[in-house]
């Protein structure tokens, strides 16, 4: 019985460790699927539900020095967010694909980019994955527009 206490015990303390953020946060969801065609031979689609389908999303491999591919990088839209969460691979039963071995998200270059390497290179996997911000990003654009025009744009 005191077993089930301890349980019960670390259960209720891992659970008031960390409080919920404050405030709202508003999630987009995005998909990349990666097909394979050969060996050292794969396209990437990043779907945005807004900007719809982008082909290899600034996708750039990172290399040894030999020139050896050690992975390889795809942005994945979320400039504005705190916070990136892969969801679920497809299909879920990949070998191929182990998170936090062989992929994984990373932020870099101020946005969130899914890389892949090893074995997952060369596999033809979905990964699911939302984005998300602390405020709306609809208001947040409406509010600040002067931070996205371009400075050769016609007035």
């Amino acid at each position: 019985m005191s077993i089930f206490y301890e349980f019960l015990f670390l259960t209720l303390l891992i659970s008031i460790e960390a409080p919920p953020p404050k405030g709202s946060f508003y999630w987009t969801d995005r998909e990349i699927s990666c097909v394979s065609y050969s060996i050292n031979r794969t396209r990437c689609v990043l779907n945005h539900p807004q900007l719809g389908p982008e082909q290899n999303p600034e996708c750039f491999d990172e290399l040894d020095e030999n020139g050896n591919r050690l992975k390889t990088f795809c942005a994945l839209g979320c400039e504005e967010s705190l916070e990136a969460t892969l969801v679920k691979k497809i299909p879920s039963f990949s070998r191929e694909c182990s998170q936090y071995f062989t992929y994984n998200l990373e932020r870099r270059r101020q946005d969130w980019y899914l890389w892949r390497n090893g074995t997952c290179l060369d596999a033809t996997i979905r990964f699911h994955l939302i984005c998300g911000t602390p405020t709306n990003p609809k208001v947040f654009y409406r509010q600040n527009e002067e931070l996205f025009l371009y400075e050769d744009a016609k007035d």
